[in-house]
């Protein structure tokens, strides 16, 4: 398939930078004071820090400091899917004053930390996960309904430039599963001027998730003439995910990210994925980043 090309370019040129970063001062790629990976979620800690002010006159907050990203992307619509759907990509991330915007991958969840203990978090996390019609991949099987996925993450920052980070997330409808998603990120980072990461990915999921999106069920098998297929859980799947942020100027920039998942074990031997020749999953997108400041 031709996104397969687009994935190694992806991948192979952010691998390149990792190893070979513009000759500028680095900075530790963690947050600075602990705060929370990039997000749209609101940051507990976004009450600090203060402005000296005058004796006796009460102390003003930092101006709050937006960056908005929007542009296309491609992406399967779900799991398994042999083609790539185009999507709008947002991101928005926020920091006080002249500290720089937190890290976060491609592939996080919505999250929000409410426990934090140095460069430690955890809190609930939520996903939402596209549907399958009777049409899409293999006409016949059975539709598979919008899923919103609700849990927990944890993460933590070793060494300044690594990232764990981990998700565990409970299908509510459709598919109904449990999924979990492993990962590290390694970031260097020169504060907000540029930005690259690069790390692998562990996704492992329960036998109902596998069974929604690859099994294949008797009267499904008698529809679609695949043989009946049961699977199990286990590791769905192996890969790997990037993230490329440059300033231009001290209000715009670009973002380009990818993600790529390739299915193994029970996953990779479901009849549904073997017809289609879809074990390999890739996202891929590109926006343009405006920054502006709050005062409040």
């Amino acid at each position: 398939m031709s996104y397969r090309i687009l994935a190694g370019l992806v991948l192979a040129t952010t691998a390149g930078a990792v190893t070979a970063p513009p000759a500028v001062a680095q900075q530790p790629a963690g947050p600075p004071d602990g705060t929370a990976a990039e997000q749209a979620t609101p940051d507990v800690l976004a009450d600090q820090p203060l402005i000296p002010t005058e004796p006796g006159q009460e102390k003003r907050r930092e101006p709050l400091r937006v960056r908005v990203g929007l542009g296309p992307q491609l992406v399967p619509g779900f799991p398994g899917n042999d083609a790539l759907r185009l999507t709008p990509m947002i991101s928005v991330a926020r920091a006080r004053g002249d500290t720089p915007f937190g890290y976060g991958a491609p592939d996080d969840g919505t999250t929000i930390a409410l426990i934090r203990r140095g460069r430690t978090e955890f809190g609930p996390t939520v996903e939402l996960q596209g549907r399958r019609r009777t049409d899409d991949i293999v006409p016949g099987l059975p539709a598979v309904g919008r899923t919103v996925e609700l849990g927990g993450y944890a993460q933590t920052w070793t060494d300044d430039r690594w990232r764990w980070h981990g998700e565990v997330r409970k299908g509510l409808g459709g598919h109904e599963g449990w999924i979990s998603q492993l990962g590290v990120d390694y970031v260097r980072r020169d504060r907000d001027a540029w930005l690259i990461s690069l790390g692998p990915r562990v996704v492992v999921t329960d036998s109902r998730y596998q069974r929604a999106w690859f099994g294949v069920s008797p009267e499904a098998a008698a529809r679609t003439g695949l043989a009946v297929y049961s699977p199990g859980g286990g590791i769905q799947s192996l890969g790997a995910t990037s993230r490329v942020i440059y300033a231009l100027t001290p209000r715009w920039g670009v973002q380009a990210q990818a993600v790529y998942q390739r299915l193994i074990d029970d996953a990779a031997r479901s009849p549904v994925i073997r017809r289609v020749n879809s074990q390999d999953q890739l996202s891929a997108g590109i926006a343009l980043t405006y920054t502006f400041s709050i005062r409040r």
